[in-house]
């Protein structure tokens, strides 16, 4: 399972949703708050998968990499979402919870090796003023 990339050039999904709402001056409404699903900056997983790979001539035997950063619910990750990016984005950026009726997928989708960023040389202040920068681009 790979965690949901979120950053520059990320898939459109729930983070594009939720950008296009707030530049429109509508409040996102998140569908499935109570889904606990794992989030994980785009350019913190290349350098994670990276490492990796130059780990793996040095290790003898099978080797996995399963990298992990916001293991949380949904509704925790779009109100995480909001903050970083109401600042940047210079526009409100409000989020409605919905009470979750639709418990088709499973309640948890998470990978498990937590990803140590800082030993990475990652800035996740950095990470986050640059999908701000990103789609500030895209919309305008």
């Amino acid at each position: 399972m790979i965690a949901n990339p979120i950053g520059p050039f990320e898939e459109p999904r729930f983070c594009s949703y939720l950008i296009r709402s707030w530049f429109k001056g509508e409040v996102p409404a998140v569908r499935t708050p109570l889904y606990v699903r794992d989030n994980i900056h785009v350019d913190l997983l290349a350098k994670a998968y990276a490492a990796f790979a130059e780990s793996v001539p040095l290790q003898q035997g099978i080797t996995k990499l399963h990298p992990s950063f916001y293991v949380e619910s949904q509704g925790a990750f779009a109100q995480r979402f909001a903050a970083e990016m109401s600042s940047r984005l210079g526009v409100p950026c409000p989020v409605t919870l919905l009470h979750q009726e639709d418990f088709t997928e499973p309640m948890v989708r998470i990978n498990t090796d937590r990803i140590d960023g800082v030993g990475l040389g990652w800035s996740e202040t950095s990470a986050w003023d640059a999908e701000a920068e990103f789609y500030k681009q895209i919309i305008k």
